[in-house]
């Protein structure tokens, strides 16, 4: 008699475990990260030699990869003197797309650190640097100068 409950009893609990089991699982879709397809570093530097104030400026085109969103950083660090005789230099740092303004930054002295992030962006950026500055023979510092370094990272 045994033999025979056992023999109904296993179908009965392989039966209902498959069920169950069924039942428990749950299928987890996978969560979409975005990937960065495109990377650009764009670097500029210079130092004023000259002991009359003169100007120097740089444009970049930075053509984007299809569209996402994008990620700009940028260290910036200046310095430029006060002068005796004319208005101390400065460098004016500017990334714009298509006339319109997205980031403009000017510093006379500092070392600072800037981030923004653009969403849904494409087509071409323009970087803008524009500086004044000289090289004072009245003290004993280094000339005027700047260093841009920004990074753009675009992400879908």
């Amino acid at each position: 008699m045994n033999q025979k409950i056992f023999a109904l009893i296993i179908p009965l609990l392989l039966l209902t475990s498959g069920c169950l089991s069924s039942e428990a699982e749950v299928s987890e879709e996978p969560i979409y990260e975005p990937q960065v397809v495109q990377t650009v570093y764009d670097n500029h530097s210079y130092q004023y030699w000259n002991i009359n104030p003169m100007g120097q400026g740089n444009i970049s085109e930075i053509p984007l990869n299809g569209s996402g969103d994008l990620m700009f950083s940028l260290d910036l660090t200046g310095f430029f003197h006060e002068s005796l005789l004319w208005e101390r230099g400065y460098v004016n740092y500017t990334v714009s797309q298509e006339n319109e303004t997205l980031f403009s930054v000017q510093i006379v002295q500092a070392e600072e650190n800037y981030s923004a992030v653009w969403e849904n962006m494409s087509g071409n950026l323009t970087v803008e640097i524009q500086s004044t500055g000289s090289d004072s023979q009245t003290d004993d510092k280094p000339g005027d100068f700047y260093i841009a370094k920004a990074e753009f990272r675009l992400k879908r």
